[in-house]
C-alpha cells in the first residue's frame, strides 16, 4: 500500500454502502482515481465537504490492490458558488465530464489539470460566458492531440484562403478543407467562425474576454465543436444538451 498525496478536484460521486462515497478525482500527481471516502455521508464527517462536486483540495489518499480510500484531506478552494446556481453547476459539471470522459485513469496531466482548474475560477469570477465554454472545449482538445489544423487544407496540404467569406470544416478529418477537397459531409463555416477557432487556441488566458462573438459565431462554433468532441470521444455529453437549453431561455 502506498501514500499519495497531492492536490485533487472532485469531478463526480456515488453513494457506496450506508455512509461511504466513491468519488471520481482528476489529480495533479496521478490523473483520474476513484477514491472512497469514509462515511462521506454521516452529517459531522470531515469527509463530507471533500467529497462535494467541483472542491479543489489537498488529499492523502492511500492505494492498495483494492480502491483507494482518502487519508485525509484540506480544502483550498470549497468552490460552493459553482454548486448553489443552477447554470453554473451545469457548466462546471460540464467541464468535469469532458475530463472524466476524456481522460483515463491514471493518466496524468498537468495542462488538463491547469485548464480545469482555471475554467472553474474564472466561472466564479465571470459567470457562464460563450468564450470560456468554446475555449475550454478546443484547448481541452488540442492538449490531448486533437488541435484542430487551420492552416492548410487537411487532405491535400493546400494552404486555405477565404472563398466568399466561407470554409469548410471535415470533423472527421480535424480541420479546415480547401475547396477543392471539400466533401459532402464537411461542415461549411464562416471564416471568421475559422479565425474566432484559431484565437481560442492561440490567445493568453485572461485576454480571452476581449474577444467579441455575435449570436450566428457562437452558435456556429458550438455546433462545430460540438460535433467535434462528439466524434472523438464516441460518446455524447449528458450535460451538454442541458446547458444549451439553460442557455437558450430567454433571460
Amino acid at each position: 500500500m502506498t501514500l499519495l498525496n497531492t492536490e485533487a478536484i472532485a469531478l463526480k460521486g456515488k453513494d457506496l454502502g450506508e455512509a461511504d462515497r466513491l468519488v471520481t478525482f482528476f489529480t495533479r500527481s496521478s490523473g483520474k482515481i476513484r477514491a472512497v471516502a469514509n462515511g462521506a455521508r454521516r452529517t459531522r464527517s470531515n469527509m463530507s465537504a471533500l467529497v462535494q462536486p467541483f472542491t479543489f483540495s489537498h488529499l492523502s489518499i492511500y492505494r492498495g490492490s483494492s480502491l483507494a480510500r482518502i487519508r485525509s484531506g484540506e480544502i483550498i478552494q470549497g468552490n460552493l458558488k459553482l454548486r448553489e446556481d443552477l447554470l453554473l453547476m451545469t457548466a462546471s459539471s460540464y467541464f468535469a465530464e469532458m475530463v472524466d470522459f476524456l481522460m483515463e485513469e491514471d493518466d496524468p496531466n498537468e495542462a488538463v489539470f491547469a485548464l480545469l482548474t482555471n475554467s472553474l475560477t474564472t466561472l466564479k469570477e465571470r459567470g457562464v460566458e460563450s468564450i470560456l465554454l468554446r475555449s475550454f472545449e478546443v484547448r481541452l482538445m488540442s492538449i490531448l492531440g486533437y488541435r484542430p489544423r487551420l492552416q492548410n487544407c487537411v487532405h491535400c496540404e493546400q494552404e486555405t484562403l477565404p472563398g466568399n467569406g466561407k470554409a469548410f470544416f471535415s470533423v472527421s478529418q480535424g480541420g479546415i478543407k480547401c475547396s477543392e477537397c471539400v466533401e459532402d459531409d464537411d461542415r461549411e463555416i464562416s471564416w471568421g467562425t475559422c479565425l474566432v477557432l484559431s484565437r481560442l487556441l492561440e490567445t493568453p488566458w485572461r485576454q480571452l474576454f476581449n474577444l467579441r462573438l455575435d449570436k450566428k459565431m457562437e452558435k456556429e462554433l458550438e455546433k462545430l465543436l460540438a460535433e467535434f468532441i462528439e466524434f472523438r470521444s464516441e460518446r455524447q455529453l449528458k450535460t451538454l444538451k442541458f446547458l444549451q437549453i439553460l442557455l437558450d431561455e430567454p433571460s
